[in-house]
């Protein structure tokens, strides 16, 4: 299982972790992976940017902004999981 954690420590919050967090399920639920991603809120990576921090996996972004979401999901996080399911 793939975790996903998106900061919601102030800074984040303030720059927009809370619709992150939504596009990030929308897509989730888009692709049906419930059971393939688990996404998390965690607090601060100590990486604040003019964005909010991400980890996909062992992989920090920083500065993520809500439009950069969906490029993430299809270049990051969907080619993660099909490594994953490779592996079983």
């Amino acid at each position: 299982m793939l975790t996903i954690q998106v900061c919601v420590g102030s800074s984040c919050f303030l720059r927009g972790s809370k619709k992150i967090i939504a596009e990030i399920e929308k897509l989730i639920a888009e692709f049906q992976l419930d059971d393939k991603i688990l996404l998390k809120g965690c607090f601060c990576h100590e990486k604040c940017t003019g964005g909010v921090t991400v980890m996909v996996g062992e992989k920090l972004f920083t500065g993520v902004a809500p439009k950069d979401v969906e490029e993430m999901f299809e270049q990051e996080i969907l080619p993660a999981i099909k490594g994953d399911t490779e592996c079983l």
